[in-house]
């Protein structure tokens, strides 16, 4: 009897606590979720092998938009609440880049002995890539996005301790954190003429996404409203998509003065998807896009494996050479329409293991408690 009420109290438990969850999320911008699949599907395009037109205007604004959107979801309390802002920072971007690092380097070899990787690890490389997994100065290629995750966590780390001075000092306003950004661009575009070296970390790839970051944020405090999102959205939008044609532009290799058209370009294309969510949130398909943008995570880190699996299959259905799976992300040579196979696949295939996952962390739980 004393099973059953105990049973019965965790049940309960369970309930109010997935009902809380609901809330929250029944709260939460839906907007937001779906900008971030968005981008993330264009992110699994963009390293599909999809024509290079399409490449070239994806690469435009979809990670800077990733950096706008977390910086719109930046909580004002974690500015005045300096060390509690810190460790969620952390927990949000520096925990799951060491955990996945390190669970990828532990299949290493094995990803190797498949051909999925031309060569193995010794114990001296190892032991190195664990302590840049810790300092986030290098992952495995299979996690080649994690790159964000480094540079979000320095953006906004950087982010919180300028806010943070801004509110000690009574300074937070709209015009002092929009000139915070303006210096943030300058400085990335004279980083590379400056005379020393340092780590990609700490360069414009950085600075920018700190710029990206904190531009959401000012765009959150100023509430932007746009009386026709739907036709603002595909008007901002017409800016990467022209400049795609002239310029190949991304956050990653951008240099010079080259920075600030390249900011330019990306707000309005980051502008124009978050408007474009907007109008999605009031459509039927939003519950797909939001169920996505709330599992990027996995994609980032799952859809360069799933590349493989599809590129396994294709060299076996075709008779070609297993070492041809070595090729960084998908096959150098294949069908023309292969690219669509590999980006449905770089999203389901994430998305399957994400509730795999999860199912059984939901059912070791149950096992534990029907045992006591």
């Amino acid at each position: 009897m004393k099973s059953i009420t105990r049973r019965c109290i965790k049940e309960d438990n369970i309930l109010t606590n997935a009902t809380i969850i609901r809330k929250v999320r029944n709260n939460r911008d839906k907007s937001l979720d779906i900008a971030k699949a968005i981008c993330i599907i264009l992110m699994v395009v963009g390293h599909s092998g999809c024509p290079t037109y399409l490449h070239d205007f994806v690469y435009m604004f979809h990670m800077p938009c990733f950096f706008f959107v977390s910086g719109w979801l930046l909580n004002d309390k974690y500015i005045t609440d300096l060390k509690m802002g810190l460790i969620q920072k952390a927990k949000g971007s520096y925990y799951p880049f060491v955990k996945w690092t390190l669970i990828f380097l532990l299949f290493h070899n094995v990803f190797a002995s498949v051909h999925i990787y031309e060569n193995s690890y010794s114990w001296q490389t190892f032991i190195e890539r664990i302590v840049r997994a810790f300092t986030m100065t290098g992952s495995e290629s299979l996690l080649g996005g994690f790159w964000f995750l480094i540079s979000l966590f320095w953006a906004s780390i950087i982010s919180l301790l300028f806010l943070n001075i801004l509110s000690r000092k009574y300074l937070l306003t709209e015009n002092n954190i929009s000139g915070g950004v303006i210096i943030i661009i300058l400085l990335s575009a004279i980083w590379y003429y400056m005379p020393v070296t340092l780590p990609q970390m700490f360069g414009e790839q950085t600075l920018l996404a700190t710029a990206f970051y904190m531009s959401g944020y000012l765009c959150h405090e100023k509430n932007m409203y746009f009386a026709h999102p739907l036709m603002t959205g595909l008007l901002l939008l017409i800016i990467p998509a022209i400049a795609a044609f002239f310029i190949k532009l991304n956050m990653v290799t951008v240099q010079g003065w080259l920075v600030l058209v390249d900011y330019v370009i990306a707000m309005a294309g980051t502008m124009g998807i978050v408007l474009l969510s907007r109008e999605l949130s009031k459509h039927r398909i939003a519950p797909i896009f939001t169920y996505i943008g709330d599992k990027t995570l996995y994609i980032l880190v799952f859809h360069f494996l799933a590349f493989k699996l599809v590129s396994s299959v294709y060299l076996h259905l075709n008779g070609l050479s297993i070492d041809l799976l070595t090729n960084f992300p998908v096959l150098e040579k294949t069908n023309s329409w292969m690219w669509i196979v590999y980006v449905i696949s770089g999203i389901i295939l994430p998305l399957a293991i994400w509730e795999l996952i999860h199912k059984i962390k939901s059912y070791v739980p149950y096992v534990f408690n029907s045992l006591r």
